[in-house]
């Protein structure tokens, strides 16, 4: 009995040290290359900024691609190479005169890592319309029908137990 208890204990010590010998390790992975740009949406003519990040000392390049007509540059365009310092290198991007979208892919050491995507839109549309955005719950429906299912539950514990308590 005393051999099987302490076992128990063993094992169950073992099994809550076990994450802690894990997280001793020091073998994390490097950063995960991922590409972020400022906005998703832009006016014409403005510029955004796109940040890829990734092991230091590798060479990134954003490539855009562009396909509204009558644009200067249409088609695709890709970057300078950058050096990555402090897991990042950061890029500018000024988007064309006329509206539709920018697929951006972020590349390292010559590989795509990560795409984004920014839709250029009249200025008018981008502008501040001076009224807030539509935020809030829409279901209050669903609500109300959650609370209804909650209060008919709980009357219905009520009148179970009053009748197996008259019963008794």
């Amino acid at each position: 009995m005393i051999a099987r208890t302490i076992a128990t204990v063993a094992l169950a010590g073992a099994a809550v040290l076990a994450p802690s010998a894990a997280f001793a390790a020091d073998t994390y992975p490097d950063a995960a290359d991922s590409l972020t740009c400022s906005t998703t949406q832009t006016p014409v003519n403005s510029t955004f900024t796109c940040t890829i990040e990734g092991p230091n000392d590798s060479m990134a390049q954003l490539q855009t691609t562009f396909s509204g007509g009558d644009a200067e540059i249409a088609g695709t365009v890709t970057s300078a190479e950058k050096t990555i310092t402090a897991n990042e290198a950061s890029f500018t991007v000024t988007a064309p005169a006329v509206t539709g979208t920018i697929g951006i892919t972020g590349i390292i050491d010559g590989t795509a890592v990560d795409t984004a995507a920014v839709d250029v839109v009249a200025a008018d549309v981008a502008s501040d319309s001076g009224e807030l955005s539509g935020t809030g719950f829409e279901n209050a429906g669903l609500a109300a029908g959650a609370g209804v299912l909650l209060v008919a539950g709980a009357v219905t514990v009520f009148v179970a137990a009053r009748r197996r308590a008259a019963a008794n």
